[in-house]
């Protein structure tokens, strides 16, 4: 399984935002693709999640590099 590890926005100034970083007192904790696919567009959305799930940031409809972590997934059936 991959999940996001970190998320740069390509803008001036460049933002980046990274699991286990701390930003304004909040730790990061997950960064999640939200947005949606139209017929006619897709709707581009990350949000920034800290360690009670609420919202540091949101980044919409941005040029973004994704970098991806490689998680191991335990199976509990026998």
């Amino acid at each position: 399984m991959q999940i996001i590890q970190k998320l740069t926005v390509v803008s001036n100034p460049t933002r980046v935002f990274e699991v286990g970083t701390e930003i304004d007192s909040h730790e990061v904790i997950e960064i999640k693709q939200v947005g949606s696919e139209y017929e006619d567009h897709v709707h581009s959305e990350y949000v920034v999640l800290d360690e009670d799930g609420h919202m540091i940031a949101s980044v919409e409809n941005a040029p973004v590099i994704v970098d991806y972590k490689q998680i191991a997934e335990h199976d509990n059936e026998k």
